[in-house]
């Protein structure tokens, strides 16, 4: 059985047409492509196919990063990185005997998985399933009041067999990726609700740079990488910029932001609608001021909408920006980011004007490369 994912198109309407036809279809592709952690074969393909047009080369490494590049006037070089994993996946651990399957979390938040539709990436194709929740009815009154929160070790995804044998026989085994079933669906005031927005928003703001930037001449060469296994540590970057070598790079990502209920004020300083974030600091590292300078300065230079904030502690945040930087003899880098809600859940909300307006502002910076090249 193969299974189809669709979505109706009075979904994408019911508010009105958007914007850009070609970057939302873009988006939606991007968003039904299944790209767990290490096996982003399917927005591989999509990538490729998109990049190939717009670049005068390219290239795909033994990890699975694309690399692609357009010549420039300097020897210097520009990289844009935008990770091609996503934020939400599962791991089959065991099968049990009644046929359930056991997993461990590989990239998401533990209490967003119960209940939630998955597919199981069997070896003989694609098949859904659910993450089995325990009726509150039969919930122990005493486990119900402290409130019920199971283990992975007592989790399971119920794939409809009877049995271990029967599950095996459907093409299930330890080791198997497990996805979100995919949607995506516009709501008010340009917004829209979907899946692994981390990251596939970047690689649309990526993909459209390159369209919009194919017949300029640059100032110098410029590098886009979609990378892999970003949710894992950041691995696929480094591997990538080691044999890029780039003066400059900017990380294309998603933000947290602090316009919902239950998040302390003044904690993230991002809103929904208000353009891109340009990141300062995270966990990991701090983001080159160099960079940052001339990101402000080129903003404010074409009166483009730009927040900024600093994830440190307590906050858990990072992107291939710091994996880059550090390779070989280093690099300048920084990120720029894509405001979300609710990322590394199933689902999360962006606002389609600030991912036009990090297209917009990233355009203008690559126009002004030479500035940064001084």
């Amino acid at each position: 059985m193969e299974l189809l994912l669709t979505i109706h198109p009075s979904y994408l309407n019911c508010y009105g047409l958007m914007e850009d036809e070609r970057m939302h279809e873009l988006l939606r592709k991007l968003v039904f492509a299944d790209a767990p952690p290490g096996r982003e074969s399917e927005v591989l393909v999509i990538v490729k196919r998109e990049l190939k047009p717009l670049v005068d080369e390219m290239r795909v490494d033994a990890l699975g990063n694309i690399i692609a590049s357009r010549g420039g006037a300097a020897e210097q070089s520009f990289m844009i990185v935008a990770h091609q994993d996503e934020d939400w996946a599962l791991l089959v651990t065991a099968i049990d005997e009644e046929g359930y399957l056991r997993f461990t979390r590989l990239v998401g938040h533990r209490w967003n998985i119960l209940g939630q539709r998955v597919i199981i990436h069997g070896n003989k194709g694609k098949k859904p399933g659910i993450v089995g929740l325990t009726a509150p009815h039969i919930i122990p009154l005493e486990e119900y009041q402290r409130g019920y929160s199971p283990e992975f070790d007592q989790m399971f995804i119920d794939c409809g067999a009877r049995s271990a044998e029967e599950a095996r026989k459907i093409g299930f085994e330890i080791g198997q990726y497990v996805t979100a079933e995919k949607h995506l669906v516009e709501l008010p005031n340009g917004r829209l609700l979907g899946n692994c927005f981390d990251n596939r928003a970047g690689l649309v703001a990526m993909i459209e740079v390159f369209r919009r930037i194919r017949s300029e001449r640059l100032p110098m060469r410029v590098v886009g990488v979609a990378s892999v296994q970003e949710e894992l540590g950041t691995r696929g970057a480094g591997s990538a910029a080691f044999g890029v070598e780039p003066d400059f790079v900017i990380a294309l990502d998603v933000s947290p932001t602090g316009d919902h209920p239950n998040i302390k004020a003044g904690l993230v300083p991002v809103r929904l609608g208000e353009g891109p974030v340009l990141l300062k600091a995270d966990q990991f590292h701090v983001t080159s001021p160099l960079m940052n300078s001339w990101i402000i300065a080129v903003a404010e230079q074409h009166g483009l909408s730009l927040q900024e904030v600093a994830l440190r502690a307590p906050i858990h945040f990072g992107t291939d920006a710091a994996a880059v930087e550090v390779v070989k003899s280093g690099s300048k880098a920084t990120s720029l980011l894509v405001p979300a809600r609710y990322f590394h859940t199933t689902n999360e909300l962006i606002q389609y004007s600030d991912l036009e307006a990090t297209v917009h502002l990233l355009v203008e910076c690559i126009r002004s490369l030479g500035q940064l090249g001084e």
